[in-house]
């Protein structure tokens, strides 16, 4: 519990000591954030290095032979997962199981259960709106994916006060990050910038992380405006952490979008029964 008598600067001090307690990704996530990035990866390179952790190669084979994923026949080794599952569509897999693990002690609490879902949306959102920029698809899912991991440590290392902090926020119609401030002393995108550096993440990802909130920019063809844009379409679908983070409607969404573009995404409802229905997958196909 933090006490509000403590200095900003203090605060800071005291989160950052306890977010650098959690436990990290696993290195193997780490290193494969890098590896799939790199020209002429070897399937079986891959394999090595998954299979050399083996709680992380346990995960790959189950997820793989999961019918929720849609496989054809027993798949009984890390690289005819690798194979059959393809590099890209296995990292974000990983990437997943991986930020679930990480938080499954807390995930019964209604905040976080909430915040995991929005990750979630967020990174099936950003997926689809990647081809509209012509970017691969499941860099742009991983990055949605772990765009507020900030907030998510947040709440693994203080569950009760950031809890709290939200409710705050949703009372009052606030910024939540000028809550966040006050509380601790920095707000999540900055925990998340931070915590994304201290486990060696991508820089890419660390900027992604500290960006997410600035305003998307229409003219920008990248990863980082691809999270921005698919953070608020996520709110504004419905999976919004608190409504007064819901910044932008569909509507003014979709004028940031090369014209007609946003039809082939189908009407609100639609696409939101879409998202919902794989947000449940997932969750499916990540039950031990």
């Amino acid at each position: 519990m933090l006490t509000s008598a403590e200095a900003p600067a203090q605060k800071k001090t005291v989160v950052l000591k306890r977010l650098r307690q959690l436990q990290p990704f696993p290195p193997v996530v780490v290193e494969l954030l890098y590896r799939v990035g790199e020209d002429e990866v070897r399937f079986k390179e891959i394999s090595e290095l998954i299979r050399s952790d083996a709680a992380v190669a346990a995960e790959v084979l189950r997820m793989a032979n999961s019918p929720l994923l849609g496989a054809w026949g027993q798949i009984d080794s890390v690289l005819h997962a690798v194979v059959v599952l393809g590099l890209e569509r296995l990292k974000g897999l990983i990437v997943t199981a991986a930020l679930r693990n990480y938080l499954s002690p807390a995930l019964e609490a209604p905040a976080l259960l909430r915040c995991w879902r929005h990750n979630l949306a967020c990174g099936i959102l950003c997926e689809a709106l990647a081809g509209t920029y012509f970017l691969p698809k499941d860099p742009c899912y991983t990055a949605g994916l772990l765009h507020d991991m900030g907030r998510l440590a947040l709440l693994a290392a203080y569950p009760s006060d950031y809890a709290g902090t939200l409710d705050l926020a949703e009372r009052y119609q606030a910024d939540v990050r000028q809550w966040e401030r006050g509380v601790f002393g920095l707000d999540h995108c900055e925990a998340g910038e931070w915590l994304a550096r201290e486990w060696g993440l991508p820089e890419e990802f660390v900027a992604i992380i500290g960006l997410h909130h600035e305003a998307p920019e229409p003219d920008e063809i990248d990863k980082g405006n691809v999270v921005r844009l698919g953070c608020r379409a996520a709110d504004a679908l419905g999976f919004a952490i608190t409504t007064a983070e819901t910044q932008a409607s569909l509507q003014d969404i979709r004028a940031t979008l090369p014209g007609g573009i946003w039809r082939r995404f189908g009407s609100e409802a639609e696409l939101g029964i879409n998202v919902a229905g794989r947000i449940n997958a997932l969750e499916c196909s990540l039950i031990r």
